[in-house]
């Protein structure tokens, strides 16, 4: 049987309101760990996990994440025997965490909107922009097909008028080669 251990981390850079405690549920749920992940007032984020010794080591990397949003700067850990006190891992949300989390994700929600109004006002101008190219290309298209198509009959006459007179040539050359011939 495998002995369970317990690590207490404590996580200091850019990990609150970044959803870097989200990020640390999954990694410990990936590793059937059990615990905790909360922020606490001084910036960090304090975990506690409850594993194997192996699984716990992994999970140590794991959260040193950096992203957009998230950058761990240290990890201070200290590892101890589990006592099983706990039946999954979960995240702690402080007290009026969840409307302040509100307020954030409105105005995140808001900076993406204007990014999104402007992106689609920006691809309407090109759309419109690239619909006038294809109608300029479609005239084009129509002009040289009606050329082509008012050319035909002159180009038959005239492709015509070529046969006749190469074949009436041919017809000379063949008579001066039978007169050559003749003893």
């Amino acid at each position: 049987m495998e002995i369970m251990r317990k690590l207490i981390a404590h996580v200091s850079g850019k990990v609150q309101m970044a959803g870097y405690r989200a990020k640390v549920v999954t990694i410990a749920k990936a590793f059937d760990l059990k615990g905790y992940v909360r922020n606490l007032p001084d910036g960090r984020v304090k975990v506690l996990a409850e594993g194997s010794d192996a699984d716990l080591q992994r999970f140590l990397k794991a959260i040193m994440i950096e992203n957009t949003l998230i950058k761990v700067d240290d990890v201070q850990s200290e590892f101890s025997d589990a006592l099983g006190a706990y039946d999954d891992f979960f995240k702690v949300a402080g007290e009026n965490e969840t409307y302040a989390r509100i307020d954030v994700a409105a105005e995140h929600l808001k900076e993406l909107i204007m990014v999104a109004r402007e992106g689609f006002k920006e691809n309407n101008a090109r759309l419109q922009e690239l619909s006038t190219k294809q109608d300029s290309v479609i005239d084009a298209i129509d002009e040289a097909r009606a050329d082509v198509v008012s050319d035909v009959p002159g180009l038959r006459s005239d492709l015509k008028d070529r046969m006749d007179e190469r074949l009436q040539r041919i017809e000379g050359d063949v008579v001066e080669i039978k007169a050559l011939m003749k003893p």
